[in-house]
C-alpha cells in the first residue's frame, strides 16, 4: 500500500512539472514564431521590391523555405479565389500557435493592403508590420525571460504541496 501511495505520489509531482514545463514552453515557442514571422517577412519586402511575382507564388515561397513546409500562415493564405485579406485574416485565425491576440492583429493589420496598393506602398506596409514585430519580439523576451523559470518551479512546487497534503 505504501508503494502505491508513494508511486501516486511520485506521479503527481511529475505532472505538475510537466504542466508547469509545458506552459513554459509557450512563451519560448512565441518568441521562436515571432522571430520566424520577421525572417519571413524581409523575405516577402525582398520578393515584392524585386521579383514582382504574384503573392500567391511569393507565399508559396516563404512557407517553403522559411517555416519548411510545416503548417504556417502563408500556406493557409495561399488561395486563388478569394479576397487576399480574407483569406490572410482567415489563415492567422486559424493557424494555431503561440502567439498572443495582440501579435496576431499585427499580422492581420497588414493584410489590409496587400495586393492593393502599388509595389511600394506593399513594402512600406511590410516595413511597418516589420517593426511592430521587433516590439513584440522585445515584449515576447520580456516575458519569456520573466516566466519561463516562474511556471517550471511552480510546477514543482505545486506537485510537492500536492503531495505534502496528501500524506
Amino acid at each position: 500500500m505504501i508503494l502505491i501511495k508513494g508511486i501516486v505520489l511520485i506521479e503527481i509531482i511529475f505532472i505538475s512539472s510537466y504542466i508547469g514545463i509545458l506552459k513554459a514552453k509557450t512563451y519560448e515557442n512565441r518568441v521562436i514564431e515571432l522571430n520566424k514571422f520577421q525572417n519571413a517577412l524581409v523575405m516577402f519586402k525582398s520578393k515584392i521590391e524585386f521579383t514582382y511575382e504574384p503573392l500567391n507564388n511569393i507565399f508559396e515561397d516563404i512557407s517553403n523555405v522559411i517555416y519548411e513546409n510545416e503548417n504556417n500562415i502563408f500556406k493557409m493564405a495561399i488561395n486563388k479565389n478569394k479576397n487576399i485579406y480574407e483569406t490572410w485574416s482567415k489563415a492567422v485565425d486559424e493557424n494555431k500557435t503561440s502567439m498572443t491576440l495582440e501579435d496576431k492583429e499585427i499580422i492581420k493589420m497588414m493584410g489590409k493592403l496587400l495586393g492593393k496598393t502599388d509595389i511600394k506602398g506593399q513594402v512600406n506596409e511590410i516595413s511597418l508590420t516589420e517593426n511592430l514585430i521587433k516590439k513584440q519580439i522585445e515584449k515576447a523576451e520580456y516575458e519569456k525571460n520573466k516566466n519561463v523559470k516562474l511556471y517550471k518551479t511552480m510546477g514543482i512546487i505545486l506537485g510537492i504541496g500536492i503531495c505534502i497534503i496528501l500524506i
